[in-house]
C-alpha cells in the first residue's frame, strides 16, 4: 500500500513537472545594460532609456544606470530607445538556455533636424516690408539712444537705490537675517570691519544722508526767505 502512495506521488509529481516545463519553456528573463560611447571613446550608461517588446504593447524604462530587466518569450524582438538616440533592435534568441539571459546594448547618439523657421511679428511678408520702408532712422536713433540711457549703470544704479525692495527680496531678506540670527545664537556675531563692501555701502548711506540734510537745510532757507520777503511786503 505504501509502494502504491509513493508511485502516485512521483506520478504527480512528474505531471506537475511536464506541465511547468510546457508552460514556461519558452520563458526567459532579459536582463541588461544601455550604454553609448561617450566623447573620449569611454561607454557610459543611457539613463531611463525606453525598452520595448516588439508588437506586444508593453515594456520597460531603465534605471539610472541604464540597467533593465524585463520577462519576455523567446523569439520575441525587444526594442531599445531614448531621446537623442538612434533606436535598435534585438531579438532574443530561441535557442537561450536557462530562465535568464544577458543582454548589453549600445545606442548611437542622432542628430535631430527640423525643418526651418521664419518667425514674423506681421501677418505676412508685405506687411513687414510696408512697415520697415515707413519706418524713420532717426526715430530708432532715438529710441535706441534712449534704451541705452536707461539701460547704463549709473542709471540702473540710481533706480536700484531709490526703489524700495518688492516682496520677494523683503522675504529673502527676512530669511537671511534669520538665518544669521540663529547662526550666531549665544554669541557675538562677528563685526565684519575688513569688509571692502560694507565700508562700501556704510560710506554711501552716510553721504545719501548728508546730501538729504544739506538739501533739507537749503529748502528750509529758501521758505523762510520767501516767508521774510512776503512779510515785508
Amino acid at each position: 500500500m505504501t509502494t502504491i502512495r509513493y508511485f502516485l506521488v512521483l506520478m504527480l509529481i512528474a505531471t506537475v513537472s511536464l506541465v511547468n516545463a510546457q508552460d514556461y519553456g519558452d520563458i526567459v528573463e532579459v536582463s541588461g545594460i544601455v550604454v553609448t560611447k561617450g566623447p573620449y571613446g569611454k561607454y557610459q550608461p543611457i539613463p531611463l532609456a525606453t525598452v520595448l517588446v516588439k508588437d506586444a504593447n508593453r515594456g520597460v524604462y531603465a534605471n539610472y544606470e541604464g540597467m533593465f530587466t524585463i520577462v519576455v518569450k523567446k523569439g520575441q524582438t525587444l526594442k531599445f530607445s531614448a531621446v537623442g538616440f538612434g533606436t535598435k533592435e534585438v531579438v532574443v534568441p530561441e535557442n537561450a538556455e536557462g530562465l535568464h539571459f544577458s543582454l548589453t546594448v549600445d545606442l548611437e547618439v542622432a542628430d535631430v533636424n527640423i525643418d526651418e523657421v521664419i518667425v514674423f511679428p506681421w501677418p505676412d511678408r508685405n506687411n513687414l516690408v510696408a512697415e520697415f520702408l515707413a519706418m524713420e532712422p532717426t526715430l530708432a536713433m532715438q529710441l535706441e539712444d534712449i534704451a541705452s540711457d536707461n539701460l547704463g549703470q549709473d542709471k540702473m544704479i540710481a533706480i536700484a537705490e531709490a526703489t524700495d525692495m518688492d516682496g520677494s527680496e523683503t522675504s529673502k531678506f527676512y530669511l537671511r537675517q534669520q538665518s544669521r540670527e540663529f547662526s550666531y545664537q549665544g554669541q557675538q556675531a562677528p563685526m565684519p570691519i575688513f569688509n571692502l563692501a560694507s565700508w562700501y555701502k556704510f560710506i554711501k548711506d552716510a553721504q545719501k544722508k548728508k546730501k538729504e540734510k544739506e538739501k533739507d537745510k537749503f529748502s528750509k532757507a529758501l521758505e523762510s526767505e520767501g516767508t521774510s520777503v512776503g512779510g515785508d511786503k
